[in-house]
């Protein structure tokens, strides 16, 4: 809460409040909504309060990053409008379980093949826009580097997440497994998520502010997701949901520990100004370790296990396996080279500006420490223990 009071000017405390509970009262919406237009109307909720959470910081920079991504962002709803519209001209349902069986009916008979294909592309194009799909992702790094750390968290961590979950409840209750995989529109995404991968990970190589490089891995982490949703409606779907989960618990972690380390570094995020940081805030700086472990794969935590699905589904993707696999190489070893560089230089003897910066007292972070507390705790949990979470994931895809 400290951290949001020195953001944001004091008359936006409460909108930035409501907001962050209209998102999730949105995102609980996309869960449980059994009708597509309503699911339509929610994302644009969701659109809304999100742009308000990045332009209530009072900065110019955060009005242009919430600009650029409400122009993504309207860009993808309209898709999903115009691939709902089509959807509904030729099924003549909005509900999921008529619009399903339609589908399904459809698929079989071979009729209106086409337009059915069309509108499957339009609604997927459109989430995987909203949600920062490689090429639709070059929004994340202003809008994450601007907002504030708890918008940051709240915008990467879950609303994103939203998305594609909802996209993958579309695939399950909507179109039918047999007709979306049928349509070839799983090896498109497939293709995007592999590039999302490498390509995201090499800008986060080259980036030399944290919070920009944290958004440019973020962008690499959508790119498994999608990568498993375009693998096999089996393990490879199960890998995605899985890499949900992970993600959704490390990378809010890691935005927070930024804006900690940021903070004790007289507000500067680039690298050289953070040298010293992980040592003037201890807490932010253990936190950011275990994001950045997880992220890269040590094993015993989620990021090890969320690797290991992929591999297994990449063996039952047969032709995709040589790509999938040498794909996840290549992208664990860029993990590593930038999250390495960055805890190295969280924890180098601070430049010689920066030297006289105090340390931050341990007692005035009881929040921050907590919450990272609490992250840290499920990473590892859920890195030990991660049958029963898997297994839960595969009956509900059954299901």
């Amino acid at each position: 809460a400290k951290r949001i009071f020195s953001d944001l000017e004091k008359g936006k405390y409460k909108l930035v409040y409501v907001m962050v509970n209209l998102v999730h009262a949105a995102l609980a919406a996309l869960a449980y909504t059994n009708d597509i237009f309503t699911g339509y109307v929610f994302i644009e909720i969701c659109t809304i309060a999100s742009c308000a959470l990045l332009m209530a910081r009072s900065h110019g920079k955060s009005l242009v990053a919430a600009t650029r991504y409400m122009i993504f962002s309207l860009m993808g709803s309209g898709l999903v409008l115009i691939g709902i519209i089509l959807l509904y001209s030729i099924t003549g349902h909005l509900l999921f379980p008529q619009m399903y069986q339609s589908v399904q009916s459809l698929w079989t008979s071979g009729e209106y093949r086409i337009p059915l294909t069309v509108a499957i592309g339009l609604l997927v194009s459109g989430l995987a826009i909203k949600s920062g799909l490689f090429p639709f992702h070059f929004w994340m790094p202003d809008t994450y580097g601007y907002a504030c750390a708890a918008s940051s968290g709240i915008l990467s961590g879950i609303v994103s997440k939203g998305y594609i979950f909802l996209l993958i409840k579309i695939i399950y209750r909507c179109f039918g497994t047999d007709a979306f995989y049928a349509s070839g529109i799983d090896d498109v995404l497939y293709i995007f998520g592999v590039c999302a991968m490498i390509f995201g990970s090499l800008e986060a190589l080259r980036e030399n502010e944290i919070n920009r490089m944290t958004a440019f891995s973020s962008a690499a982490q959508i790119g498994y997701i999608y990568m498993g949703i375009g693998l096999s409606p089996t393990l490879g779907m199960t890998a995605a949901m899985f890499h949900i989960v992970f993600h959704t618990i490390t990378k809010p972690m890691l935005f927070l520990a930024n804006g900690k380390l940021v903070e004790a570094s007289g507000n500067m995020g680039r690298f050289h100004d953070l040298r010293g940081s992980a040592l003037r805030n201890k807490m932010a700086g253990v936190a950011y370790c275990v994001g950045a472990m997880s992220m890269v794969g040590i094993p015993s935590m989620m990021g090890f296990v969320s690797k290991l699905l992929f591999a297994q589904a990449a063996i039952e993707g047969k032709l995709k396996m040589v790509i999938t696999l040498c794909a996840l190489a290549l992208s664990t070893i860029l993990n590593t080279m930038y999250f390495l560089r960055t805890i190295i230089t969280l924890y180098a003897p601070p430049a010689h500006d920066v030297q006289a910066m105090p340390s931050v007292k341990r007692g005035s972070q009881k929040g921050f420490a907590f919450v990272s507390f609490i992250f840290i705790l499920l990473n590892l949990f859920f890195g030990v223990y991660s049958q029963p979470l898997v297994e839960w994931i595969r009956m509900g895809l059954v299901l």
